[in-house]
């Protein structure tokens, strides 16, 4: 048996684990898609594993999630802008409907993944005060977001004193 080089631990379900030390006998893209074909050979889901047997059923089956999931994305490419949560939870979980039956979403999402753990951690070396200011910072900018999508879509309330409705209707859209 052969001794492993690298300390890192084994993905679970896979017997036969490719690492990037051993690069030179393949590329990463055939790594990807061999620890893909080795998940989805071994799939959790008795009732997906029973529908790959039928080639018609699965074909159908992955026209159904990629349509599926091609909606959720753009239903959050164009709600990105509205008030509230719309754009990018909906473009992650389209995002990842799709990486269930599609390799090239499946990699996408991992590279997602990735780039939202290195952000994580640089604010984590971030010093407290600027943390703070960045989360003050976001709240201000969603609260105003919010309170212009209510006041363009409901208009100033009656209980407004004046002098700040004749301000507030002077915004684009406000009546």
């Amino acid at each position: 048996m052969e001794q492993r080089t690298d300390l890192r631990p084994r993905d679970p379900g896979v017997e036969d684990d490719v690492r990037p030390a051993d690069a030179d006998r393949e590329t990463r893209r055939q790594q990807w898609l061999r620890r893909w074909e080795e998940r989805h050979r071994h799939d959790r889901w008795g009732w997906r594993r029973r529908l790959r047997t039928d080639p018609r059923a699965y074909r159908i089956y992955r026209i159904v999630v990629g349509v599926v999931g091609t909606l959720l994305v753009l239903l959050g490419a164009s709600t990105g802008w509205l008030p509230g949560p719309g754009g990018i939870p909906l473009t992650l979980l389209g995002l990842a409907v799709l990486a269930s039956e599609f390799f090239w979403a499946h990699r996408l999402l991992g590279w997602a993944r990735e780039r939202a753990h290195e952000f994580a951690g640089w604010t984590r070396t971030l010093p407290r005060w600027a943390r703070v200011l960045g989360a003050a910072a976001t709240f201000v900018g969603v609260a105003s977001v919010i309170v212009l999508g209510l006041l363009v879509g409901f208009g100033v309330p009656a209980w407004v004193p004046d002098d700040v409705t004749a301000w507030l209707v002077r915004l684009p859209g406000v009546d």
